[in-house]
């Protein structure tokens, strides 16, 4: 969902020339998510369908993989992908259970395909325990053999993002949400695609977008409110975390949080107006927690952009997916290709932060 907070925030139209020579943070499950929702046309142009594989697992992420690092590499940008590790009790989207779940559904998944049952495989494929999970892992699997870094966090891969940026090793985050924001991320990337068209989801068309950039301290210089109080905002209007409070948008939030500087004296002095029977003081404490001081992959500080392993992309998208080969080739050729180009640009650049500097120098050798 992420906290709607863009009716106040000021975002600047950027070009992809000015991006070129910057590694960036990539938000993982919000652009595979972006990916994967790319949908069929039927013929009478009602319920859009996924796109599935004779295997009858959805395979639009693995090709939306492939051009999206094709177009960061085109444009000298080199990217991390970070990846949600535990969530929150609060988001409860992947728990200990649905970890079990997608272990048994694999094996459950791989006898209906064995046997011949192509229905069960495309129920098994499809349901909740199975499909974002997979989705997951062969994206990983995938930027594995693309030579592209990754990294898991120990939370929320919006948090993880932040941090990179924080310390230098990443210039942006690239993310659709503005929970980035929340987590004090200083540069945010919005609407980075070649073809500067976003799909309407659930729907066959499109609407056209703008490369957008958006930095945390001019926007809180601007709106006279600082980093906490940003993050009750976000308690009043809505986040992954916490529904929000009826009634209560970004400019309201805005308004209150300036007159009261902070969400407990709101719901003290607005409780005639609003419910906030549902914000409790222990969710309060615990989305700033989140937010505030978030769990992050302390351990990784060198990332390794290494050379595209073509057997190893034919195995997994080909192999396991029966993909059209002549069209995978055609597209690992172009990347390969433009993987060179960028890493010749970053090469030539003087100034880099030491940690990526060091790992790009080890390896060019």
């Amino acid at each position: 969902m992420g906290v709607k907070l863009q009716n106040i925030i000021n975002r600047e139209i950027i070009g992809y020339p000015q991006l070129a020579g910057n590694i960036i943070a990539v938000d993982a499950p919000n652009i595979v998510m972006a990916l994967f929702n790319f949908a069929r046309k039927n013929p009478d142009g009602t319920n859009a369908e996924l796109i599935l594989d004779r295997t009858q697992r959805p395979i639009s992420h693995l090709y939306g993989l492939l051009y999206r690092l094709n177009f960061y590499y085109s444009k000298k940008i080199f990217p991390i992908f970070c990846f949600d590790g535990r969530d929150s009790e609060l988001k409860r989207l992947i728990t200990k259970d649905q970890l079990k779940d997608f272990r048994f559904t694999q094996n459950w998944y791989e006898s209906a395909l064995k046997s011949g049952n192509r229905e069960k495989a495309k129920e098994i494929a499809l349901s909740k325990e199975y499909l974002w999970q997979n989705i997951m892992l062969e994206s990983k699997q995938l930027l594995g053999a693309l030579g592209v870094p990754y990294i898991e966090s120990p939370a929320s891969a919006e948090s993880q993002c932040a941090y990179l940026v924080k310390q230098g090793i990443a210039t942006h985050s690239n993310s659709q949400d503005f929970d980035s924001l929340l987590f004090g991320c200083p540069s945010l990337l919005q609407n980075l695609s070649k073809s500067l068209r976003r799909k309407v989801q659930g729907k066959w068309t499109y609407n056209k977008v703008t490369p957008f950039h958006t930095n945390l301290s001019k926007n809180l210089k601007r709106l006279k409110i600082n980093q906490f109080q940003l993050v009750d905002m976000g308690l009043l209007i809505g986040t992954d975390y916490f529904p929000g409070i009826k009634g209560i948008g970004p400019k309201k939030a805005l308004i209150y949080i300036k007159k009261h500087l902070q969400v407990e004296s709101i719901i003290r002095e607005e409780k005639k107006l609003f419910d906030f029977s549902k914000l409790t003081s222990d969710i309060i404490k615990k989305v700033r927690k989140i937010f505030l001081f978030p769990e992050v992959n302390k351990s990784v500080s060198d990332f390794y952009w290494n050379l595209p392993n073509s057997a190893h992309i034919f195995s997994l998208v080909c192999g396991s997916h029966h993909l059209n080969r002549e069209r995978v080739e055609k597209n690992v050729d172009k990347l390969i290709l433009s993987y060179q180009k960028c890493k010749r640009h970053h090469q030539t650049m003087k100034k880099q932060p030491s940690s990526v500097q060091l790992t790009l120098d080890t390896m060019m050798k």
